[in-house]
């Protein structure tokens, strides 16, 4: 994730993270269509449309079964999957170890030779990234929550509107994919930053042996954990259209700290 040299390479996210990517992105898109026919199946009339509102309803509930199953698939299997390779690629980077055959090239670069002082460099360079693009993504998130949220507002105070499709609403506005994303999120570029801090504090200090190895595989474990529990794919367009100014900055920063 540093400056990159000229050959760059990344089977694991070309096998793992892209259909991922794929599958978050499909969920997202039936999770939309499943809210459009929830208000449909409200404003059909059964008893003047009587094969029309059959047929929404049908549609309705295929499309929350795939949306359900689609993100049993992504939180079970997808995402775990991806990200166990993507761990085991890392430590062996960090270790000079083959855990995996699939081996990254034009990342984690830096000088450091020992495994520990290694590790703990690429945990300070993922986490200075992720909450680098976090950030970007939540200018979008923060824009969309803030509209959605006034409109249902609006749907809620307006006395005319129909408490069906008011609830139909807040169904959507509290769901998974819309306010507990944009939760996840800031709560995921809040802990990156902290990693980040503590990361560089650390190599700062110029600590012993003994307390860098506790400390390092307790961020590597901060920051790991604040992947799993926030649930959330960071965006490779982001990342690439960013990438050359991260770079600079990391390289600034482990000249600063003589990495």
């Amino acid at each position: 994730m540093s400056e990159l040299p000229p050959t760059r390479h990344d089977p694991i996210g070309e096998r793992h993270f892209k259909p991922l990517e794929i599958a978050d992105r499909v969920s997202d898109i039936f999770f939309y269509v499943a809210a459009v026919l929830s208000f449909a199946a409200l404003l059909v009339e059964k008893t003047e449309h009587p094969i029309l509102y059959d047929l929404v309803q049908i549609a309705f509930v295929l499309v929350v079964l795939t949306v359900f199953f689609s993100g049993i698939a992504i939180k079970l299997y997808w995402r775990p999957s991806a990200e166990d390779r993507r761990r085991a690629e890392l430590i062996s980077n960090a270790s000079q170890v083959a855990l995996t055959a699939e081996k990254t090239e034009g990342y984690y670069n830096n000088a450091e030779i020992d495994p520990i002082r290694r590790l703990g460099v690429i945990v300070m360079e993922n986490s200075h990234f992720s909450k680098a693009i976090a950030l970007k993504m939540l200018f979008w998130e923060r824009t969309r929550i803030a509209a959605y949220v006034v409109l249902f507002l609006i749907a809620v105070l307006y006395r005319k509107t129909d408490l069906a499709i008011a609830s139909t609403a807040a169904q959507a506005v509290f769901s998974e994919q819309l306010l507990s994303r944009w939760l996840r999120l800031e709560w995921f570029r809040i802990r990156c930053e902290s990693v980040f801090n503590q990361a560089y504090a650390l190599f700062q200090s110029s600590p012993s042996k003994k307390i860098l190895l506790a400390k390092v595989i307790e961020l590597f474990g901060l920051y790991e954990t604040g992947k799993a529990n926030a649930g959330i794919s960071l965006s490779s367009k982001i990342f690439f259209a960013n990438n050359e100014t991260l770079s600079r900055e990391w390289e600034q920063i482990k000249a600063a700290l003589k990495l």
